[in-house]
């Protein structure tokens, strides 16, 4: 049945439409503005952030949005303050339990990991409340509408807990919660690469992009691993991970090479050159996109 809609999200940017898009000089401010932004949460990356961002914690979250007709920028807002919650909440608790006197420390963890777990559920859709609100979407969820969804799926909560679980995220994170998502990064690109060239498949490669994307949240800590694999020579291991945190908070570098792996499915006989357009843009060198894209690509094969 057709859903009539007043305000409705557009399903992909206006590209190459310079009439109403953003000037080359107001596109190079945006991306300056982004690399900043990039630069700085590398250099802030803790080693247990990550741990909550793909796999099957960004499958629930691209269902939930999906269930709430939520714009594909939610999902990826949802998770990052998801992950930086769940990294800092964790942490908080572990080490408030470690500072106590109590000999059942132990005992008292397995507590606190039992309630982490229950509490899931509320959490994730308490994120993905936040984050429909910060993109003003017209259709953002309020209480009741999370209680609903909540109680559909076995786990009941007052409204009162899910505005006490909603402040409890906000505070957590010192109400710094809105980033800029991989999408961001990938959209801005996709749109410069369309001003410097009109015959660019933009649109395509928006399309397929987003494709990618997905998959890679959904196959991450495979994806990572493999790259730490190719940096090191060998697995993983704990003092890899602080390096590993920094490289899965290069949203630049994974803008360019989810780009530069869609190219070359949509047309590998004009991947080179997009590869190089991107390198231009970014100052990326090929060699990192490339290597980077090779192994999207190889998960994805």
């Amino acid at each position: 049945m057709y859903k009539k809609r007043i305000f409705g999200t557009p399903p992909e940017p206006l590209f190459n439409m310079r009439a109403l898009g953003m000037s080359a000089e107001l596109l190079e401010e945006t991306l300056y503005v982004l690399a900043e932004e990039n630069e700085k949460n590398m250099d802030n990356a803790m080693e247990r952030q990550g741990f909550f961002r793909g796999g099957k914690t960004a499958e629930y979250f691209f269902l939930l949005c999906q269930e709430l007709s939520l714009p594909s920028e939610a999902r990826y807002l949802a998770i990052e303050i998801f992950d930086r919650f769940m990294a800092k909440h964790i942490s908080e608790l572990y080490e408030f339990i470690r500072s106590n006197t109590d000999e059942n420390q132990k005992a008292n963890w397995r507590d606190v990991e039992k309630r982490i777990k229950t509490q899931l559920p509320l959490r994730i859709v308490s994120c993905t409340q936040i984050a429909s609100k910060l993109l003003s979407h017209y259709e953002t969820i309020t209480p009741n509408k999370a209680r609903r969804f909540l109680n559909s799926i076995g786990s009941h909560y007052s409204t009162k807990s899910i505005l006490k679980s909603e402040l409890r995220i906000l505070k957590t994170l010192d109400y710094y919660v809105l980033f800029s998502t991989p999408l961001a990064f990938l959209e801005t690109i996709l749109e410069i690469l369309g001003h410097n060239d009109t015959k660019a498949q933009v649109k395509v490669l928006h399309d397929i992009s987003m494709k990618v994307l997905d998959i890679v949240y959904l196959r991450h800590y495979e994806l990572y691993a493999k790259l730490c694999m190719a940096a090191t020579g060998e697995k993983c291991t704990k003092e890899d991970r602080q390096k590993l945190a920094v490289l899965a908070s290069d949203n630049m570098l994974m803008a360019v090479s989810v780009i530069g792996t869609a190219s070359y499915i949509v047309d590998q006989s004009m991947s080179d050159m997009v590869i190089e357009q991107l390198s231009c843009i970014t100052q990326i060198p090929q060699d990192d996109i490339l290597d980077f894209g090779t192994i999207i690509l190889e998960i994805i094969l």
